[in-house]
């Protein structure tokens, strides 16, 4: 093992708090940070104790934080909230950090618009008697050269006095020095030139910040999670940019970069470690009812389950050593191809695949093959993950051990991939239901511009989604395939209501997001050569990370999709003419 950083820093809050209080200010000061709402609250009594009047905002996402610390949403009847352009932002940036607001403020009308302030969003409230009142929200940010060179808007610690013309300066935060410092460490460590650069590299961050539930869907507000998934992607666009890849791409292979970000009570500390795999292990547990699981399965348990499909089994070998199991049911009827888990951290797939499969598998006419966890690796990695922080969609596990993308050709040997492959030589699929999911949240980078960068899209939930992904040629039986599947899922009420009510939600906040909803199901049609099979179904359930009845609901879908989608297919296959492959 070796360190690459080892390093302590000072808690911001605190340190702003010794300062005041050794030299008290002659104006109240404003200051912006990143830590939780209960901490900066506490900092601000104590200065209050000392007669020093501070107000201590979050630099995470202001404008929500001012309307769960600073207003009485139940006395309003009507909000109006103009939203900062950036040039050097996506234009829907600030509309986008204001989400889930539209959503958190009761039956108070609210509408956005665009301003021409400098990071400043302009408020209006109107209350239930008539009152109206305007509020300067300041939005701390800064533009800065990024971990590849270019230009972003990054969110900043900010302090400025309160009643003189002041517009304050950064104040450089805990949070930002941890982030920077991860991503110095990483160009300056002398990387030998192939891949993988390594095994493992592990960054262990200790962060005094909790998570605050958001009463919406499974939104909540993570400073922790944030870390997460701003230094697992740019240290991998880092190493990608050192390897001549695209970055944001799945095609490289630098090895696996782990976060890990505990809560903690010290002070902020990260430590970076360059690891060997050593001998791998499983998380065990003990196993549920397929049909009613209320938290992901145990990789044991998908064993299990998968053993009582009959057919010929499938086997590649993980990167770490680990099996990747699968099944050839022969059959009469058309082939499909039925995987999931090809990224790890999306955990309702199995549990959907090997529902149809098994349901499948009861019909004399069925012909499928099914790869249940393609990404085993990623797969163990969420469950010791989710140890810590249960409820955070960590990336680290999207993509395998290489740090690769299942989904991109890559040269031999394919580990993981074999699996897909075989699966595909096998049966002669020319349907591929591809099991997904994204994140049951938001998903921020705030050092790197707010927005998932090459992710975009998928930064908020927009509900239970299909994609169409048709090779050219076939785009007509995929509209088919796709309608029919997307009508039938609309059966379940209760999945129309949810995708309604966070579709609802997205229009507001990201009003220009590139999808149709049809019969209350939110799709996308691409047609590209990317996968293998000439039709690829991909699902999005909302399940990063998710239990209890949310989850179930999730592999329910997963499993309907499944059923709807062979049923459809069938029909298809006896009265089209498919085109020359």
């Amino acid at each position: 093992m070796t360190t690459i950083l080892n390093l302590d820093v000072p808690r911001t809050l605190d340190a702003l708090v010794s300062l005041l209080l050794s030299s008290p200010p002659s104006q109240p000061v404003e200051a912006w940070l990143f830590d939780d709402g209960p901490s900066r609250k506490a900092a601000e009594e104590k200065l209050a104790a000392a007669g020093i009047k501070a107000r201590i905002r979050s630099a995470y996402k202001p404008l929500v934080y001012f309307f769960l610390e600073e207003v009485d949403v139940s006395s309003l009847t009507r909000i109006e909230v103009g939203y900062p352009v950036h040039a050097a932002a996506d234009p829907h940036r600030f509309l986008i950090e204001a989400y889930p607001l539209a959503a958190l403020v009761g039956d108070a009308e609210i509408s956005f618009r665009p301003n021409d302030l400098d990071l400043v969003y302009d408020v209006t409230l109107v209350t239930k008697s008539g009152e109206t009142s305007t509020h300067a929200v300041f939005a701390p940010n800064i533009v800065e050269d990024d971990h590849v060179g270019a230009p972003v808007l990054r969110c900043c610690g900010w302090r400025r006095a309160v009643g003189i013309a002041d517009a304050g300066q950064r104040l450089k935060a805990d949070f930002e020095i941890l982030f920077l410092a991860a991503i110095n460490a990483v160009k300056q460590h002398h990387w030998e030139r192939q891949q993988p650069y390594f095994d493992r590299l592990r960054i262990a961050v200790d962060l005094p910040a909790n998570d605050r539930d958001l009463d919406f869907c499974s939104e909540s507000i993570s400073l922790r999670e944030a870390m997460h998934e701003d230094l697992f992607f740019a240290v991998r666009e880092c190493l990608n940019a050192e390897m001549g890849a695209m970055a944001g791409r799945g095609g490289a292979r630098p090895g696996q970069v782990v976060p890990d970000i505990r809560a903690a009570k010290a002070d902020p500390r990260i430590v970076m470690t360059v690891e060997n795999f050593g001998e791998h292990s499983e998380t065990t547990g003990p196993e549920s009812a397929i049909e009613t699981a209320s938290r992901p399965l145990k990789i044991g348990q998908i064993r299990n389950e998968l053993s009582k499909i009959e057919g010929e089994p499938i086997k590649a070998i993980s990167r770490e050593g680990r099996e990747v199991l699968g099944r050839y049911h022969k059959g009469p009827g058309p082939a499909v191809l039925i995987s999931s888990g090809q990224h790890a951290n999306e955990t309702s797939g199995p549990v959907g695949a090997l529902r149809a499969a098994q349901a499948l598998a009861a019909d004399p006419n069925s012909h499928f093959a099914i790869v249940p966890v393609e990404n085993v690796d990623g797969y163990e990695l969420h469950q010791r993950l989710i140890v810590e922080n249960p409820f955070h969609m960590h990336h680290a596990a999207r993509y395998t051990a290489f740090g690769d993308d299942l989904s991109f050709t890559v040269p031999a040997p394919a580990y993981e991939r074999d699996a897909r492959m075989a699966a595909l030589a096998l049966s002669s699929a020319k349907l591929h239901l591809n099991l997904h999911g994204y994140p049951s949240h938001e998903w921020t980078r705030p050092m790197s511009g707010y927005l998932p960068r090459g992710f975009e899209l998928w930064t908020i939930p927009k509900g239970f989604f299909l994609i169409i992904c048709t090779h050219p040629g076939w785009e007509t039986i995929g509209e088919t395939l796709l309608d029919e599947v997307a009508r039938r899922l609309a059966e379940d009420k209760n999945l129309v209501d949810f995708n309604a009510k966070q579709i609802e939600c997205v229009r507001l906040h990201m009003p220009n997001a590139p999808f149709e909803v049809r019969y209350g199901i939110p799709v996308l049609k691409q047609v590209s050569s990317l996968y293998q099979a000439p039709l690829t179904i991909i699902t999005e359930a909302t399940d990063e990370t998710v239990y209890d009845q949310t989850f179930i609901d999730c592999h329910e879908a997963q499993t309907r999709t499944v059923l709807f989608a062979v049923e459809a297919y069938r029909r298809l296959a006896e009265n089209s003419d498919f085109p020359a492959v």
